[in-house]
């Protein structure tokens, strides 16, 4: 089920979209006014998609849901969902971090503050289940390079998405007598998260500390740069698939009465 959603999901990327509409623009050539009519609606959504206004405004609405408590407060652990982690396969010599790897880093920053005492580290085996091995050990590695002990860190090592992280998770809590936990996932990622796990762990006090934040302030440009925003460009579809994401997976979890 949750590769058909995964698919599904891609399907709906806008390249996905604008490729279908065009293959379909040409299957129904001889129907000039269908054709046109699919040509140009791939030609809306590159518009639409790409554009950097747009993105910038979802991706903002999402990141502002759930600020932080400044400063962070104390916790009896910190959990960190898995993301942005590249296993150690030739040529990489270690473990790497992609973007949304500022949620490990964020992590040990924290651990590091005296906010909490132990690291949950949670993420089964990635791409499609044929890694050697999961992504919360890839994790707890990466920490152990950064020197946090082996005996501060929890490893759940078999959900594979967010609702998993909230089902898999709330023995481990109850195991150690975890009652308030912060949870640290890139600020986009973080609505859904913290209504899964508030919804699936009763009785769990949750504080978010999102990271990897995409939308952010800054000092004000002059007009004539800002138009560039609406030029679509490959980081602005591919950011705009991203958000999408979100949006449709925060839909799919309230219709599965996830959150």
């Amino acid at each position: 089920m949750g590769f058909l959603y995964s698919l599904f999901l891609k399907l709906l990327y806008p390249t996905s979209l604008c490729l279908m509409l065009l293959i379909g623009s040409v299957a129904w050539r001889r129907r000039r006014k269908i054709s046109r009519l699919l040509f140009w609606l791939a030609i809306a959504i590159l518009m639409v998609c790409g554009n950097g206004w747009v993105v910038g405004g979802l991706t903002r609405h999402l990141e502002r849901k759930c600020q932080p408590t400044q400063p962070v407060p104390k916790a009896d652990c910190i959990l960190v969902l898995s993301g942005g982690i590249w296993p150690k396969l030739p040529p990489r010599p270690t473990i790497e971090v992609g973007e949304a790897g500022d949620r490990l880093l964020y992590g040990c920053f924290l651990y590091r503050e005296g906010r909490a005492s132990k690291i949950i580290c949670t993420g089964g085996v990635a791409t499609g289940g044929i890694a050697s091995r999961s992504a919360s050990e890839d994790m707890a590695e990466f920490l152990t390079m950064l020197g946090v002990p082996n005996d501060a860190m929890v490893i759940e090592s078999k959900a594979s998405d967010t609702g998993e992280h909230a089902r898999n998770l709330l023995p481990v809590f109850q195991q150690h007598g975890f009652k308030r936990i912060l949870l640290v996932t890139s600020a986009m990622h973080m609505p859904r998260s913290l209504g899964a796990f508030q919804r699936q762990c009763p009785g769990i006090e949750f504080l978010p500390a999102p990271t990897d934040f995409r939308a952010t302030d800054h000092e004000s440009v002059p007009w004539y740069r800002q138009l560039s925003g609406i030029i679509p460009t490959p980081g602005h579809l591919l950011a705009f698939s991203e958000v999408m994401h979100e949006y449709m997976g925060i839909f799919y979890y309230r219709l599965r009465g996830w959150i």
